[in-house]
Formats: structure tokens, sequence, C-alpha cells
């Protein structure tokens, strides 16, 4: 049976075809008007700005004690900053118009997201052999040096991480791509990545399952306290050539919170390495130390729970201090268990100042890779992260540890917590109650939650076979032929 399906976009079906002439006519005008506007701007701060620096001299000699020198070197700066911005803004804009009529290869590009690992690390894994057995140019966007070093370690070419960096040819190679491929919101530390690959098949594998809003629905705001980078990041949301999920069921929810052409239900690369013991590639970029001891852990027959909690909105990253977990700890230990902390990307920068507030509790490397850690677990406390799903794959406990639900719901996220039914094991609303769950380990693998778990991963997830990666590399083979298929007939 085909686990993969393809819809075609409601939104495109039934949209109105205007007049050609009169179209073109009316984009070609507003794209003056902004041209327009934008030269008035820009003229309007060079004369600020010029103002500014004749304010600065007449201050200087005349000793004004009215005019404070370090403010109008202030205002220099914030102005200079405003120049550059709206000058990267209006090259994007040409550069976007560049990419979609720039000829396309047989090439494609990886994005890289916060670090090395995620569905793009799997995902470029399986894909590196057949690329190179077809002749496709293969190349990766790292988010930062030490992904790039790690990529190049593993024979891959990497595009520039800082955009001073860029020659000629490397934006040639970026507008030349077919496909683009990525897990996240396009927000790349290049502010030119997103124009660069405007016309290459945007092909979105995103993080997981979710039953936070996400997308649209998480990023949309008051027109009051709507920011620029608000705005962006909604812009992020699509439209995708393809939208890669696990079930055709899930279909009308990540079209609520996305814009795309197709959606293909390949499964998640990540979750191949759950059905099979993790290779050297695998463990690129993984906590060597808290691999080690959780593997060794397990030898010695010892409980290891990992603790994987998603980030707080509100009381940023703090919020952990406040709900028993050391005390956890402290009793898993002296049951002879282990317990093993993963804070969420988002709240890992605070990493180094938080487990000083927790002695003796070990904490995953900030910026590594998870999945093979999963292999080492006995089973998995966590309260809304994604993580819940993927970790249906290797069908061991799951106990949903909520100690801030209500503030949660409140201040951070709402739930799509009906996905999450039945619940794949028990809830823990305090330290308490979480501590005498991990006391009970054969309690926690129950026939109950078992079965709720098997009822959860059939419903969620079409494919079960590890072999998630190859459905998505003929998902990107299908994509590159049709960008290079509409650039014949163009």
């Amino acid at each position: 049976m085909s686990i993969q399906t393809d819809w075609p976009s409601p939104h495109l079906a039934h949209a109105p075809q205007p007049d050609a002439a009169q179209a073109a006519a009316e984009l070609a005008g507003r794209l003056l008007q902004i041209e327009q506007m934008q030269d008035n701007l820009v003229q309007a701060i060079n004369a600020v700005v010029t103002g500014l620096l004749e304010v600065k001299a007449l201050a200087q000699r005349a000793a004004d004690p009215a005019v404070n020198p370090a403010r109008v070197s202030e205002l220099e700066r914030k102005l200079a900053e405003q120049a550059q911005e709206l000058s990267t803004e209006r090259a994007c804009r040409h550069l976007a118009e560049v990419s979609r009529s720039y000829a396309k290869t047989r090439s494609m590009v990886f994005m890289g997201a916060k670090y090395f690992g995620d569905n793009v690390k799997y995902a470029w894994l399986a894909f590196r052999q057949r690329a190179a057995e077809l002749g496709i140019e293969l190349w990766f966007l790292p988010p930062n040096e030490a992904c790039a070093q790690q990529v190049r370690e593993l024979g891959g070419n990497c595009l520039p991480v800082a955009a001073d960096d860029w020659s000629s040819e490397d934006v040639a190679r970026a507008l030349r791509a077919a496909v683009l491929v990525a897990s996240d919101h396009l927000l790349s530390a290049n502010p030119y990545a997103a124009a660069l690959f405007a016309g290459a098949r945007h092909v979105q594998l995103w993080h997981g399952l979710s039953i936070k809003e996400v997308g649209y629905v998480s990023n949309m705001a008051p027109l009051a306290r709507m920011t620029p980078y608000q705005a962006y990041v909604l812009r992020t949301c699509g439209p995708f050539a393809a939208y890669v999920g696990t079930a055709a069921a899930l279909e009308p929810e990540w079209r609520r919170w996305f814009s795309y052409e197709r959606y293909s239900v390949a499964g998640y690369p990540r979750t191949d390495v759950l059905y099979r013991e993790p290779g050297a590639e695998d463990l690129v970029n993984v906590d060597a130390d808290i691999y080690g001891r959780m593997a060794q852990a397990r030898r010695e027959g010892r409980a290891v729970y990992f603790y994987t909690p998603t980030y707080r909105d509100a009381d940023h990253g703090h919020w952990i201090e406040k709900v028993g977990l050391q005390q956890v700890a402290q009793q898993v230990q002296d049951a002879g268990g282990l317990l093993v902390v993963n804070l969420h990307p988002v709240e890992q920068e605070l990493q180094a100042e938080l487990q000083g507030s927790f002695p003796g509790v070990p904490f995953v490397r900030a910026g590594t890779d998870i999945y093979p850690l999963l292999t080492q677990t006995t089973a998995l406390v966590t309260d809304y992260s994604s993580l819940i799903f993927d970790y249906l794959h290797i069908d061991r406990p799951v106990v949903l540890f909520r100690p801030d639900h209500e503030d949660y719901v409140a201040r951070s996220r709402k739930l799509s917590d009906a996905k999450l039914t039945p619940l794949p094991g028990p809830v823990a609303h305090t330290a308490e109650e979480l501590a005498a769950l991990l006391a009970n380990p054969a309690a926690l693998d129950a026939p109950a939650h078992r079965a709720d778990r098997h009822t959860l991963i059939e419903r969620l997830f079409e494919g079960r076979d590890g072999r998630a990666a190859e459905r998505v590399g003929d998902l990107l083979l299908g994509e590159m032929d049709r960008a290079l298929a509409r650039q014949a007939t163009a």
C-alpha cells in the first residue's frame, strides 16, 4: 500500500483568473509605488543623518551643553542601522525576482535550523548517496560554524554561514537550486537567504507533530502589537511546494497552520534512527558523554528517565526552577536510576545558569541531536513536546509531567490536546506525583498504557518502518523534476 498522498491546494484550485495584461499593468504600478516610497524614505533618512551630523559639529564647536553628543551618536547609529536594513530589504526584493527567473539545475540545498540535527540531518545523510549517483549537486546551508564543520567532516558541501563570506559563485549556487529542504521557519542568519531561494521548490519537513498551536495561528497578533519580525515569521509559514506529514488524517490541521501545494505522508526521517542501532553518522553532534552514561545504565539494568520539557513563552527558562525537579532527580538517584534533562533549544541559552540550580542532575549539551539518546531510555518524561509522538515508535512508557498546566495554557500556548487522545501514559501534576510514578517502572508500562500507545501510533503515523528518509528522498526527486519541467515549458 502506498503511504504517500498528494492533494492540490484548495487555495489554488478555484482562484479567479484576471485578464493577464490588466494584472501585469496593476502589478507594475504597485511596484513603482513601492520603489518610489522606498526611495523617498531613503532620502528622508539621509537628510536626517546629514542634519544630525551638522548638529553634532555645531555642538562640538560651540560646546553647547544643551546637546548631548552621546545622544546624537546613538541616533546616528540607529539611523545607520535603519538605512542598512532598508538597503537589505530592497536588495532582497530584487534578488527574489532574480531567483524566480534564474535557470534551475539539478541542484538541491538542505537548510539546517539551530544545529545539525532533526529531520534535515537524517534526510541529508540518507540522500547523499542517491544524489551522487544521479548527478545532483547537493549543498548544505548551515546555521552556524559548528554545524558547517560537522557537515564538511562528513564530506558535504557547505554554503557560507555569514552573508559577508558569500562569493558571487555562492550566490549563483543558491539561485540555481531547484529544491530547498527545511524543517523550520526560513529564519537564516543570512538575511538574503529567503530571497536567494525564492524560486526554488520549498519542501518543508517541519519538526514534529504538535499539540500546541503553531504556524499562522501561534504567530498571529493584533496589528497594534504586530512587529516586523512577527510579520516576517508569518510570511515564512508558506507557501511551500510540498509539506511532509505522517498521516493523511492530519492534513486539515496542517493546512490550518501552513500553506502548501502538496501534502505527503512520507514521515519524519529523524524517527528512522529509532528502528536501528545508532551508527557513527547518526551519532554526529550527539552528546557522547550523556549517550555513554545512559547506555551504561541500561546495560547495568538501571532505569533511565529522559525529561524533555518544551519551552514557555512566559517565565522563560526559569519556570523549571519552581517545579521540584531536584527532588525528583534525587529520589531517582537514590533508587539507582538516572534522570537526564534536555531543555528545549529555545531555552538552552539559559542552560549554564539553570544547571547551577540542579547539582548532580545531568543536562544534555545544548545544540545537540537527541534522537539517538531516545534509544537508551527506559521511559520519557515530557509535557507538550512533539517527542511524545515520536517516542511511540519505540513503544516504551511515557509520563506527562505538567506542573504548571493552567499557567502554560493561559500565558504560553493554546493546545489542540484532542490529538493526544487517548493519553499515552499517566499524568503527574506535582513533583511528588512524578516521583511516585517513577518509583514503580513496571506500572508505567501497564497493558492499558501499551494499548493506548498503539492506538495513537496507528492513527498518527502511517509509516512505521524506519524508511521515512527514503520516502522523503523520493519526494525530493519528484519536486526537482517538477521544477525543471516547469522551467522547460516556461
